[in-house]
């Protein structure tokens, strides 16, 4: 008798997961679909403009920087003497 019970449980856990599997893969379909129908409607380009700042930030106060930030190279610059 504990054997059938098992048994049944596990069928019917079983016909759950199914369900869910099932009303997951239906709702995934129909988003599919509206995603097929808005990549029809989409122009083949775009335009995108934008601007690129860097925010540098010190102890005293902050800097906007327009990149590109050009650095110096240090094998360009002459060689100080010792002291």
């Amino acid at each position: 008798m504990i054997a059938f019970g098992l048994a049944a449980l596990f069928f019917l856990g079983s016909l759950v997961a199914l369900a869910a599997i099932a009303v997951a893969v239906v709702r995934a379909l129909h988003q599919v679909r509206g995603l097929k129908a808005a990549l029809a409607n989409c122009p083949e380009t775009r335009e995108l403009r934008f601007t690129v700042r860097e925010l540098v930030v010190t102890p005293a106060r902050g800097n906007v920087v327009a990149l590109p930030v050009r650095f110096k190279s240090a094998a360009l610059q002459p060689l100080r003497a010792a002291a």
